[in-house]
């Protein structure tokens, strides 16, 4: 009797999925004069003071300035303040905010694909709907979720949908922007 042959799954990262809470590293927001070398040299940078980029991302030039959004993986106040200091010290660094979890929003994006037995796309559309997510395709074996919330919200999403075959999971770098505080008031 032949054995039945399954169709490989991709394999979703365990620190995506096993992560009760999302724990963010320090997120950047740097000003670069939009030059060519200019993100070389930011990157440049944080490789020689061993910082390991999480996530880096970098927007289209706007009054010849470029933001580039960087994740590092350090809890550390000290090597990151050191780390501010280098990159303010590049001439091609106009400016660099460190954006704290409690004075910024934050999101982050996901789109995952799932296969699942015919006659489950219902499970996967309820759990969808529970996150407040968006199919974007679907047949009667697949379907692709998008999500775009706070990072912990998206990990969870993931988390249940890992019941079934994730077949792709492609996650953004997280979005902040910083919170308006109103005068005297504090979070």
């Amino acid at each position: 009797m032949p054995a039945a042959t399954q169709t490989p799954t991709l394999p979703v990262p365990n620190d995506v999925v096993t992560r009760g809470a999302h724990q963010l590293g320090a997120v950047l927001r740097i000003d670069v004069v939009a030059t060519p070398l200019a993100i070389t040299r930011v990157a440049s940078i944080m490789a020689q003071r061993q910082f390991d980029v999480l996530t880096m991302d970098v927007a289209a030039p706007v009054d010849g300035l470029r933001r580039i959004t960087v994740e590092v993986d350090t809890a550390d106040e000290i090597r990151l303040g050191r780390l501010v200091k280098f990159l303010n010290r590049s001439p091609d660094v106009v400016k660099v905010v460190h954006l704290s979890d409690e004075r910024s929003h934050t999101r982050r994006e996901v789109f995952v694909t799932v296969t699942f037995p015919e006659g489950r796309l219902a499970d996967a559309v309820a759990i969808a709907q529970a996150f407040s997510a968006e199919i974007l395709d679907a047949d009667r074996t697949r379907c692709t979720v998008f999500a775009a919330a706070e990072p912990a919200r998206v990990d969870a999403l993931v988390k249940a949908l890992s019941g079934f075959s994730v077949r792709d999971l492609v996650m953004t770098s997280p979005l902040r922007i910083p919170r308006v505080f109103r005068k005297g008031h504090q979070w």
